[in-house]
């Protein structure tokens, strides 16, 4: 009987080769399958080492708190961990810096600087968590980090709460961590140990800087509990927070005020001009009643190159320089923080000049702005009277607005408008920007107010008013309720980014009676420029610019009226409650 042969398609292939390459196939497949299931074991058990890591350490971040405020003298917790991962204690892993300064002095406190120390978890994989502040933080391998659980630092009703949990010991922890108290130290209030440590804070800001593996993670909880001003650096693993203390209540006392750290006051013109009145007296600006408290203030400097009149006094944070031989300078006083060069000698002996040690900043009032107008979107009374375009332009003839809260896009005038606040206060959210084009006028009638609060998501385009949120050509904003020039019935919030303008055409000048509020802080870059026009009431923003025939009369009636309401949730800090508490944590 003859052989029977195996043919894999190939001649002179023998069947036994022809097995052997299925084999191997199969084999390399096999192979293959295991590695990749051996992959997936080992990514899923990475992930439930982690999962059971952060709870572990959430655990341990709750027990560790009750130790650390006293609330009991010891506490365990179980941290398993597998032959590839563990937990160590570093107690000097990150920092923490508080310090306080006097922006009135200019002195500079440091409440303490510590290290804030660890429990870290490190496994098989790119990912790290640990227990650090009072805090349990997760850093992902790629320079990110989350936070898992909060730590102690509470921001209230502007009052800082941070009893700092630090921690001490060195080391694995095995299986199971005690926790044992070891020293509390109260920072703030304490007059004992500074004299300047007491609440309420009077003139100052807060600076809380954090150096840590998480630092981004902290910043974003920074961000988000708080209002603060948020800065990172890279380089150096650090986020630091300022939080700042009101400048005494918030009041206009200045015909033109420019805030920010930067800002300034320039007027570059010929005719630039400030001078006072008051409409508590039941009557409007008089030229030839007017008075000499048209005062200018500002954090940076004041810089005078026309031949401009100023009816009022001088602060400045930074120089103040009178480059022109025309100005006139009507004023008592000329108070300055880094020089003062009265080139021709417009400060004559009847006024005095004096160097000052610093200029206290104003905060802003973005976040009351954003509330206010994302409250209208919310609830208004558009319903019948705001275009479903959500545009005020009046080009139905003069168009009334009546006492109620608003919410719309814009207002961009191509006709008249009334605000007649006869029955209540008219209130308006703006999301992007007021103007008023050649002869459209706004006219508030009634004894009431008219608040407008611009959002400034986009500034307006095209022709003179091209990126600005607040522009006036050739127009009025007029109160006509019994008093004429009644500033304080005009309210123009913005936020520190706000460009506003008022300009002449023709022949006819710009009139607005009101405030423009929209101070800078810090950071900011909001902007007021007038030129050939006239402000009656006051102006505050980063900068202020008073061009050719630019004149603000300052309305001392604004003295006495609150810009926002006392309670209102803006950038500031009065109360401190600080202290570290120290923790021992150690292998059981």
């Amino acid at each position: 009987m003859g052989s029977v042969g195996w043919s894999l398609g190939t001649r002179g292939q023998s069947a036994p080769l022809g097995l052997a390459l299925v084999f191997a196939v199969m084999i390399v497949s096999t192979t293959a399958v295991v590695a990749l299931g051996a992959d997936a074991i080992t990514s899923t058990q990475t992930q439930l080492d982690v999962e059971r890591t952060e709870k572990s350490l959430t655990e341990l971040n709750s027990k560790t708190a009750l130790v650390a405020l006293g609330q009991t003298d010891v506490q365990q917790v179980s941290l398993p961990a597998s032959s590839a991962s563990s937990y160590r204690v570093d107690e000097d892993a990150g920092w923490m810096n508080v310090s306080y300064r006097n922006t009135t002095s200019g002195n500079r406190t440091t409440v303490f600087n510590e290290s804030m120390g660890e429990v870290a978890y490190r496994g098989s994989g790119e990912t790290r968590l640990a227990y650090q502040g009072g805090g349990v933080w997760r850093s992902n391998g790629d320079g990110t980090s989350v936070m898992v659980s909060p730590p102690e630092f509470h921001y209230r009703d502007a009052t800082l709460t941070l009893p700092l949990v630090t921690v001490s010991g060195d080391g694995l922890v095995r299986d199971r961590a005690v926790i044992t108290p070891n020293r509390s130290e109260r920072y703030f209030p304490n007059s004992t140990r500074n004299e300047e440590f007491t609440n309420p804070l009077e003139n100052g800001k807060v600076n809380i800087t954090v150096q840590s593996e998480y630092y981004r993670a902290w910043g974003t909880y920074f961000e988000e509990r708080t209002d603060g001003e948020v800065t990172y650096y890279p380089d150096s693993s650090r986020v630091s927070i300022i939080l700042k203390v009101p400048a005494g209540p918030r009041k206009v006392r200045n015909a033109v005020a420019a805030t920010s750290d930067t800002g300034s006051i320039k007027l570059s013109g010929n005719d630039a001009f400030t001078d006072s009145y008051t409409s508590a007296d039941g009557d409007g600006y008089d030229a030839a009643e007017a008075g000499d408290g048209g005062d200018l203030t500002t954090a940076g400097d004041i810089t005078v190159t026309g031949s401009a009149e100023l009816n009022g006094n001088i602060t400045a944070g930074g120089r103040v320089e009178f480059s022109s031989n025309s100005m006139t300078f009507d004023g008592d006083r000329v108070e300055w923080a880094e020089a003062f060069d009265d080139k021709h000698g417009a400060c004559s002996a009847s006024c005095s000049d004096e160097q000052i040690a610093s200029f206290g900043d104003t905060t802003n009032i973005n976040s009351h702005v954003d509330t206010q107008v994302d409250d209208l979107s919310s609830s208004n009374d558009n319903a019948g009277t705001i275009a479903d375009d959500g545009v005020i332009d009046g080009t139905e003839g003069t168009t009334t607005l009546s006492a109620g809260r608003y919410h719309v896009d814009r207002i961009d005038l191509s006709d008249d408008v009334e605000f007649d606040t006869t029955g209540g206060n008219v209130i308006i959210g703006v999301e992007n920007y007021v103007s008023l084009n050649t002869g459209n006028d706004i006219t508030v009638s009634g004894p009431n107010q008219v608040k407008i609060y611009i959002q400034g998501e986009s500034a307006a385009s095209g022709g003179s008013a091209s990126g600005y949120h607040f522009f006036t050509q050739a127009s009025d904003i007029r109160t006509t309720g019994g008093v004429s020039e009644r500033s304080t019935q005009v309210w123009i919030y913005g936020k520190d980014h706000l460009q506003a303008r008022m300009e002449k055409k023709g022949s006819d000048e710009s009139r607005v009676t009101g405030v423009i509020y929209a101070p800078g802080g810090k950071p900011g870059t909001s902007r007021f420029e007038i030129w050939k026009s006239d402000l009656y009431g006051g102006v505050v923003t980063s900068e202020v610019e008073l061009e050719k025939g630019g004149a603000v009369h300052f309305d001392q009636a604004l003295k006495q009226e609150r810009t926002i309401p006392k309670d209102t949730s803006v950038v500031a800090i009065t109360y401190l409650h600080i202290s570290t508490n120290d923790v021992n944590v150690t292998s059981s």
